[in-house]
């Protein structure tokens, strides 16, 4: 019987939530990555709401809002 795996044979952690951040085969922590990541995800979300609530200021503003 064959003790080698072969690719669809090996776990990965693809389904595991902030897989980024474990180590890897490698050896070599990715936590970097992950943390890049969700702070990069976290200025979008800022930059999305910055942006509805000027969007909301305009439209409050808006002399054709009332007609």
């Amino acid at each position: 019987m064959l003790t080698i795996k072969t690719s669809p044979h090996i776990r990965i952690s693809k389904h595991i939530k902030g897989y980024r951040s474990g180590r890897h085969g490698t050896g070599v922590s990715v936590s970097h990555l992950d943390l890049a990541r969700v702070r990069l995800e976290e200025e979008r979300l800022a930059l999305r709401k910055a942006r509805r609530l000027w969007l909301a200021e305009q439209w409050r503003k808006s002399p054709r809002r009332d007609s």
